[in-house]
């Protein structure tokens, strides 16, 4: 199952769930599926929520970012991958639109899914 948490929870989520895997998708760990430094400063800046989702999904539509994120996926399938960043609960974060972006293309059909946060 494809989940998330963030940075300050990894070693606690790590000691409930030994047998999940942590993908740190962080632009300090320059993961494929990290935003741009450019977005993420803006975004920083301005806090538009809007403009930052379209150019983050924009940015993630392309063959590399669609094949990581498969892979991610199909490893979900198998086990509990967890998508880690910074941002804590209940704050926007790039790791909810990554999750939705591959239920749509993926799996599950989002209107019928959770909510997720973000």
């Amino acid at each position: 199952m494809l989940k998330e948490t963030y940075k300050a929870k990894l070693e606690e989520m790590r000691g409930k769930n030994p047998d999940a895997e942590f993908i740190e998708v962080t632009r300090s760990r320059g993961h494929l599926l990290s935003p741009s430094w450019e977005l993420l400063k803006r975004y920083k800046q301005n806090h538009d929520w809007d403009m930052y989702k379209r150019e983050f999904i924009a940015q993630m539509d392309n063959d590399e970012c669609w094949a990581e994120m498969k892979r991610i996926w199909e490893m979900a399938q198998k086990k509990d991958v967890y998508l880690v960043c910074y941002e804590s609960d209940g704050q926007n974060c790039h790791r909810h639109l990554l999750i939705n972006m591959m239920r749509i293309r993926f799996g599950e059909n989002p209107n019928t899914s959770p909510p997720l946060k973000g």
